[in-house]
């Protein structure tokens, strides 16, 4: 199959990440299956891409006049084998559990035709490891970050099986719909940005756990002393501008090393809120309290925020 010859795309999964993906296809004009076995999650799913594209419109990223055409590319579905009939390029994005994306990967094995490149957007699991196909050389990583329609970071592992041609298939297919794909040498576990993260959350649970800082002040410390250099130096260009000796010294004083947070810190304020039922923006309350307002409109005001940042980048990059 060659780039030209993708017209459809299913996604499977329509919340935190499927949205936001059928968002980017559509927008770029292919036909897009989007796949839930709830018509709750459908509905929503449509509610959040009606406001970013709306968003998306005011912020000129988009003609207005276009969002019609958009969203009758998008197809809500609770049929997988009707979403998958005539797909080209299928992504699961359900939930991070093994048994679920063997049961999906088997399906879609059967419900899709032969040429169908079948990928995952798994942050954790190796899925190379448990899941078995008739087209294992069709089968990749595409693991996309949120929200999707705005990050435009796309990890792409293949496994052992994987076809390189593939490989290069879905690189184009990203680059095509403007996103960057980072082609991994081999699966790690929460590919870059993910283990960064996760090796942050330690130390960010430590500091509000013994209320060192609250979530503003650390949040505002995080966007005024660590964001703005990542723009500009990303991680490692950074320890060059500040001296690999002074690095070096940092990483091997063990003074320095025992101030870190124990590897199983459990973090309590954390337990505390998801026990209490307070999820975040989806349940109006986390960390912050985000007094009555919508998910879309907390949504939109991030978009609208992330869309500033990536036109300042751009002109950034485009001026080096």
């Amino acid at each position: 199959m060659k780039l030209e010859d993708i017209k459809k795309i299913l996604i499977v999964g329509a919340g935190t990440m499927g949205h936001g993906m059928a968002q980017v296809f559509a927008t770029e004009g292919y036909d897009v299956a989007l796949f839930s076995r709830t018509r709750e999650t459908l509905d929503r799913a449509t509610a959040l891409l009606e406001t970013s594209l709306s968003t998306f419109a005011r912020e000129g990223l988009i003609a207005g006049d276009n969002i019609p055409g958009i969203m009758k590319r998008i197809k809500m579905t609770q049929s997988l084998e009707e979403g998958a009939a005539d797909a080209d390029i299928a992504f699961e994005t359900v939930v991070e559990n093994k048994d679920t994306k063997i049961d999906i990967f088997n399906k879609l094995d059967r419900f899709c035709p032969p040429r169908t490149l079948l990928a995952s957007n798994t942050t954790a699991l190796n899925i190379f490891d448990f899941v078995k196909t008739s087209r294992n050389d069709k089968v990749l990583i595409g693991h996309w970050y949120t929200p999707p329609q705005l990050i435009p970071l796309v990890d792409i592992v293949k496994g052992p099986e994987t076809d390189p041609e593939n490989v290069r298939l879905m690189a184009d297919l990203i680059k095509k719909v403007g996103r960057t794909p980072l082609v991994m040498n081999k699966f790690s576990s929460g590919y870059v940005v993910s283990r960064i993260q996760i090796a942050t959350l330690r130390e960010i649970f430590y500091l509000l756990d013994n209320d060192i800082v609250t979530p503003e002040g650390l949040d505002d410390a995080a966007k005024t002393g660590l964001a703005i250099r990542m723009m500009v130096l990303g991680l490692v260009q950074r320890m060059d501008f500040g001296g690999l000796d002074l690095t070096y010294k940092n990483v091997t004083n063990p003074y320095v090393q025992s101030t870190l947070t124990p590897l199983d810190y459990k973090p309590k304020k954390l337990e505390e809120l998801v026990k209490a039922g307070h999820l975040g923006v989806k349940t109006g309350k986390g960390f912050y309290d985000y007094k009555g307002r919508s998910e879309a409109e907390l949504c939109e005001e991030r978009d609208i925020k992330l869309i500033k940042m990536l036109k300042a980048f751009k002109a950034m990059e485009e001026g080096k």
